[in-house]
């Protein structure tokens, strides 16, 4: 709860300071503190500043406010600084520069009170992550003891189960294409028998080679389906064959000396 409590506190405070500077920005214009640079290329670079600053391109205006400051250094480059840095959480920075600002600008007013808001808030955040325990950084793997090396992880690939060795699955395959053939042949011996009893005078024979013409046109169908089923469940079992797969194999030797021997150490 308190710790809520605080960061709404923090949130407030912020923005009011906020609101401070930004009234400020319009009411000290003229503050001499806030001059320009008389010298027209420092001018410039102040310019281009503050529209990158608006372009929130804080990084960018930083190097034009330096390169002004360079050119002439006057209070208000220090004071675009202080704001630069700020947003982008550079916090060390930012009290620099704003503590430059208040020591050659000399500003009065609502303009040093927002300053000095931004120096009470900037130095609480430093605290604050003083403060905060650093992250716990793991301890280093111990090292190899002396003459051996340290082991070293490896990923080989295991080649799966060969189709050829897949008896059971080519068993299967096998059986459907003889199926499919047997179909096939009766389908096609039916359509002989049919053919044989159209050329027939007597009706009698005619009825019998028609009838025997369609007892092996169903023996044939009914064959043949079954060989597809077996086919399709041959091929699926062919495809469903354990594919190639990683493993990860830990290495290592090393080489002893006694004082009549050599000897070597190894893990594969």
């Amino acid at each position: 709860m308190w710790e809520s409590l605080r960061t709404i506190a923090r949130v407030f405070a912020a923005t009011c300071v906020l609101a401070i500077l930004l009234f400020s920005s319009f009411a000290h214009a003229d503050d001499p503190s806030m001059a320009k640079p008389s010298q027209p290329a420092a001018r410039e670079r102040l310019t281009a500043g503050n529209k990158l600053y608006r372009l929130r391109e804080f990084a960018k205006a930083v190097e034009e406010y330096k390169a002004g400051a360079l050119i002439e250094d006057v209070p208000v480059f220090h004071y675009n600084l202080g704001q630069c840095y700020r947003q982008l959480d550079r916090f060390e920075d930012a009290i620099w520069h704003y503590e430059r600002f208040v020591e050659r600008g000399k500003p009065t007013g609502e303009l040093r009170g927002g300053v000095d808001a931004f120096l009470t808030q900037l130095k609480n955040e430093l605290q604050r992550k003083a403060a905060t325990p650093p992250p716990v950084v793991p301890d280093p793997e111990p090292a190899a003891p002396p003459g051996l090396m340290a082991p070293k992880v490896v990923q080989v690939r295991v080649p799966g189960e060969p189709l050829h060795r897949d008896q059971l699955g080519w068993g299967i395959t096998a059986v459907g294409v003889v199926a499919i053939g047997a179909g096939g042949w009766l389908l096609f011996d039916a359509k002989g028998i049919e053919d044989g009893a159209n050329v027939q005078a007597a009706q009698s024979e005619r009825e019998r080679l028609g009838d025997r013409a369609s007892s092996r046109r169903l023996v044939g169908s009914i064959v043949g389906g079954v060989g597809v089923g077996f086919l399709v469940t041959g091929i699926v079992k062919l495809a469903m064959s354990p594919p190639d797969r990683e493993e990860t194999v830990t290495t290592s030797f090393g080489v002893g000396l006694t004082s009549d021997s050599i000897f070597v150490t190894g893990r594969f």
